[in-house]
């Protein structure tokens, strides 16, 4: 008996000391990291499960919902919202308006969830349904089509499409419509694309799908009998002022339609000219407006028509060449009472630029300078500064030699 009373006592000590134990290192962990309870910084996802056959959830459930956690300081630092997970179940729910509420569980056990906001969620559900609604196309910009062209109608594939979702919604629709835009078209244009479904008014009804989900529209455009569309060169008289070339022609517009008997249209170039445009003697751009020279019995239509209908412009520039030209250098702010001396005393200038620019230099136009400010007795690199005369578009390509020694005594 005596030996059972001090066993017993004995684990009622060892068990009190682990309690004790226990405790103290509670207590110890709680000082070293006590616990945070807050609104975790980040939203958690809210799964939807479980939403029954022929059902769809019709207006919008928030995607996420904010909680409040309890965790160890140490803890709280590794949590993320993939820690979390919330759920909206909606096993056996029928058609109608539900109060849900959102099932949330911390995935690390060493955090507690307290509170889910919202705790519950309002859901909308519907029976699903889907019919066939037929496809508009929308013609758009059909005025831009140039004189001499025409369009047919527009042709979708498919003719219908399947739209399917809520009931009241899907019995909404009343067609599904995709614009195609014919702006400045002169050949077939087709597009693909998702088309938009319309309610009865023309508004948008959102939330449901369609299939196939994208549509094909088609619309031909062919030129008339008669029309027939051209380019337009510009054609030039004389050659500029010697030192001067034709760096561009421009001509607006760059293409013109024309008509007339289909035997003479047939027998069109590609091409027709404006009248010459006179560039002899000419320094700078020559600008001007002209006619085409068309074959009798063909006239142009619309933008480019009549005495004047195409703009020509004539770019006239410089030819770019290069000279060297060989000057003495020029000492400048030698300290009093020094003397200095360049090696070499003359260097090599190498510009380019336009031509007649460079035949009317004279070397006295050009200066090289060595600016000695500030230096003292001793031998100096120093890079030499070549002044230009202004507006006549002049480049220094370089300086032979540069940098130029100087002696200072």
């Amino acid at each position: 008996m005596k030996l059972r009373h001090a066993i017993l006592d004995n684990l009622s000590t060892a068990l009190l000391a682990i309690v004790l134990g226990l405790v103290v290192w509670v207590v110890a962990m709680y000082e070293k990291a006590p616990p945070r309870t807050q609104v975790f910084p980040t939203p958690v996802p809210i799964q939807v499960l479980n939403v029954g056959e022929d059902l769809v959830i019709s207006g919008s459930v928030p995607g996420d919902v904010r909680i409040e956690v309890r965790a160890l300081t140490t803890t709280w630092n590794e949590l993320t919202a993939s820690s979390f997970e919330a759920t909206l179940d909606l096993q056996g729910l029928q058609a109608g308006a539900h109060e849900v509420g959102v099932q949330a569980r911390a995935l690390d056990t060493a955090a507690v969830i307290l509170r889910v906001d919202p705790p519950r969620i309002h859901v909308d559900l519907e029976a699903m349904d889907e019919r066939k609604v037929r496809v508009r196309a929308i013609v758009q910009d059909e005025e831009s089509i140039p004189l001499g062209y025409i369009s047919r109608m527009p042709v979708t594939t498919p003719e219908q499409v399947v739209v399917r979702g809520p009931k009241t919604a899907v019995a909404r629709v009343a067609e599904a419509v995709i614009e195609v835009s014919l702006k400045n078209a002169r050949e077939s244009v087709v597009k693909q694309g998702a088309p938009a479904l319309l309610d009865g008014s023309g508004n948008a009804v959102e939330g449901l799908s369609v299939s196939p989900p994208a549509v094909a529209v088609k619309v031909v455009v062919e030129r008339q009998v008669g029309y027939r569309d051209v380019t337009v060169r510009a054609t030039t008289r004389g050659s500029p002022l010697p030192g001067y070339w034709i760096s561009n022609i421009r001509v607006e517009p760059v293409l013109v339609t024309v008509y007339g008997r289909q035997s003479v249209i047939d027998t069109l170039p590609a091409y027709l000219d404006t009248e010459p445009i006179d560039v002899n003697g000419a320094k700078q751009d020559v600008v001007k407006r002209l006619a085409l020279a068309l074959p009798e019995g063909v006239l142009v239509l619309g933008e480019g028509a009549g005495k004047e209908g195409i703009l020509v412009q004539v770019s006239i520039q410089p030819l770019l060449g290069g000279q060297t030209i060989r000057r003495d250098v020029k000492l400048l702010n030698v300290r009093f009472g020094l003397r200095a001396t360049a090696s070499p005393k003359t260097v090599d200038i190498i510009l380019s630029g336009p031509m007649p620019a460079l035949q009317e230099l004279k070397p006295d136009d050009v200066e090289v300078v060595l600016d000695l400010f500030g230096l003292s007795k001793g031998t100096h690199k120093v890079a030499p500064r070549v002044n230009l005369p202004e507006g006549l578009g002049l480049e220094l390509k370089s300086i032979v030699p540069d940098p130029v020694e100087v002696t200072i005594e």
